[in-house]
């Protein structure tokens, strides 16, 4: 983005030099206006008053204990557990009245944190063994779930940190006193700026008087995003200093579609984001009338269209954008979000409840996906100089054989509910789908032995992400019921790119012709053996990359549920040789940039109102 040359005072001038400091390069001042740049979370585009919130996080100093004040400590611990319990379970009950169930299930991590004897024992533990107050020893150990989850180099991950930090916040307030934004005083449709919203933020607002969310931290699968798609208002995180620039009352514009966020925006300013918000409401508006319309293209080829998801709660959104099934449901949160490895019990209602919501459509469910950059606290892990090229995926899964059966136990028992299918994660050989398979009969014979229902047939795919699987995926497709290229890793492994590495992510390129030639040999390979093949990485989300993946003859899209409207709008819109012929052409070109350029052009020609 480019850096104005012309700075002057933001707040005022003794304010200058701290909000510069905060905000680096990566903000644009002119004058009064203030432009910055983050990642749009929830499309929208709204305009009004600035609502600053503010978190103090209760100080908590070191206070040592006698020996004859553990046992009331150990009380006054416990008590401020259940209260802050009983909150969470009344803020549950106020989400399940407004949202629905799904919308609800925000806070049921909170409510597993809170009721965890893993966590409330071994606070009780150490105020009696360091003889230490409930508050230091309690911080100390979420702070190191925290940084667990933060350590990840995963985006949903590290949002999950924020609900350790909710739960840690909620419980200190009980312990040592309340220092909060009363969020209960958000003026008439205000526009909320926070360092960071946490679920019980906003639980706590009212959606009627709540026109946007911006925040300096956060991300896609933050719960605030989670919440503002719910609630179908414009959001913008990971703003970084939008925190030390903004003043109560400030008039703000939010831009959940490009990420932009604008101060004390000039009269020019404001004109231009108001015609394009009456845009974004007219294509809205036309993308409604096709919600429930077949995802066909107009020469008759008919294209399934899924959602990926990762929270349960994500499912009441999807409701909002048609009738489909998932195809990409991601299992780790349920192994992260905990301080312990989650039942067979537990997994089995999470997922059984994600196959009700979803009938009659299917969902595809992603084995455990562990290692790389994904490590729950509780497990340990060899040291290993690439994570990202070792343990990891199936392969942790063969290593921890007791924690794979678990989880196939619990998916095969949740297909007795509706279609399921598995989806077995970083395949890179012929060998490794079929040790997952014998691992599935297995989980078959012992539910079979103590009489648990499950579907006796249940397709099992391959999440083609590995070079060697996409090369060898005609021998893969002969074994397999169907095959998932998962574009995200398949990038980063095939061009030798770290896709987390800021110093070369201009090298990671979606449109690299290598690229494009193994997801095309992925789908003709499969369609040969006779299965279908889908796409659930982030490209097949990319709009610019839908009339290629269409006319590459790939049978399934799974892609963030915000953007399906959008993808089916571009399928039913062209006919299946037109897509074609653009894939044709596509593939000729010799550089990323090349093919970029041509979609580019391509989809803003037919597609002029689409802001992509």
């Amino acid at each position: 983005m480019r850096t104005s040359s012309t700075r002057t005072t933001v707040h005022s001038p003794e304010d200058e030099t701290p909000a510069r400091e905060a905000c680096g390069s990566a903000v644009e001042i002119e004058g009064d206006e203030v432009r910055l740049r983050g990642l749009a979370v929830s499309p929208g585009i709204a305009i009004g008053p600035v609502f600053l919130v503010t978190h103090e996080v209760p100080e908590v100093g070191v206070r040592h204990l006698s020996a004859a004040e553990v046992a009331a400590e150990k009380a006054r611990f416990l008590e401020a557990v259940e209260a802050a319990r009983r909150e969470i379970q009344d803020l549950r009950d106020h989400l399940a009245r407004n949202l629905g169930e799904e919308g609800a299930a925000i806070f049921e991590v909170h409510e597993l944190l809170l009721s965890d004897q893993a966590v409330v024992e071994a606070t009780t533990r150490r105020i009696e063994r360091d003889l230490l107050s409930a508050e230091h020893v309690f911080t100390e150990i979420m702070e190191g779930h925290e940084r667990t989850l933060e350590a990840t180099n995963n985006e949903l991950f590290q949002q999950r940190a924020a609900d350790v930090r909710d739960v840690k916040r909620r419980v200190l307030r009980h312990l040592v006193g309340d220092r909060r934004t009363a969020l209960t005083k958000l003026p008439e449709r205000g526009i909320v700026v926070a360092r960071e919203l946490t679920p019980s933020d906003t639980a706590a607002m009212d959606p009627k008087r709540v026109q946007a969310f911006a925040t300096d931290l956060g991300g896609k699968t933050s719960h605030a995003a989670i919440m503002a798609r719910a609630l179908r208002i414009p959001a913008v995180a990971g703003l970084h200093c939008l925190t030390a620039l903004a003043r109560p009352g400030d008039t703000i514009v939010v831009d959940g579609l490009s990420g932009e966020v604008v101060l004390r925006p000039r009269p020019l300013t404001l004109e231009h984001f108001e015609l394009r918000r009456q845009r974004y409401l007219r294509l809205s508006a036309s993308l409604r009338k096709i919600r429930d319309l077949p995802c066909r293209t107009l020469d008759g080829k008919d294209v399934t269209l899924s959602a990926n998801i990762e929270l349960p709660e994500e499912l009441e959104s999807l409701k909002e954008f048609g009738p489909y099934g998932v195809g990409l449901y991601r299992t780790e949160y349920l192994y992260l979000a905990k301080p312990g490895p989650p039942t067979e019990e537990e997994l089995y209602q999470e997922f059984a409840k994600v196959v009700r919501a979803m009938r009659p459509h299917s969902v595809i469910i992603r084995t455990l996906d562990i290692g790389g950059d994904k490590k729950p606290d509780w497990m340990t892990f060899p040291e290993e100089q690439n994570p990202f090229l070792g343990l990891r995926g199936v392969r942790l899964c063969f290593e921890r054989e007791e924690l794979f059966r678990t989880q196939l136990r619990a998916i095969l028992r949740a297909s007795a509910h509706g279609d399921v299918k598995i989806l077995f994660p970083m395949i890179s050989s012929l060998s490794d789908l079929r040790r997952c398979k014998e691992f599935v009969e297995q989980a078959r014979e012992e539910l079979r032995r103590e009489g648990k229902p499950f579907a006796e047939k249940v397709e099992i795919g391959v999440m083609v992400e590995i070079p060697s699987a996409a090369i060898t995926a005609d021998v893969l497709a002969r074994e397999a019921d169907f095959l998932s290229i998962g574009t995200n890793d398949l990038i980063q492994y095939t061009l030798a790119v770290d896709r987390g590495n800021e110093h070369i992510a201009e090298l990671y390129r979606t449109f690299d012709p290598a690229v494009l030639r193994l997801i095309k040999e992925t789908i003709e390979k499969g369609h040969r053996a006779g299965v279908w093949v889908g796409m659930c990485g982030e490209m097949a989300g990319d709009p610019l990359a839908s009339l290629l993946l269409l006319g590459l003859g790939l049978d399934e899209f799974s892609v963030s549920p915000i953007t399906l409207l959008e993808i089916k709008r571009i399928i039913r819109s062209v006919t299946f040789s037109e897509a074609e012929q653009v894939a044709r052409w596509a593939l000729e070109l010799p550089t990323a940039q090349q093919v970029e350029e041509f979609l580019s052009e391509v989809i803003h020609r037919r597609f002029p109102d689409l802001q992509v």
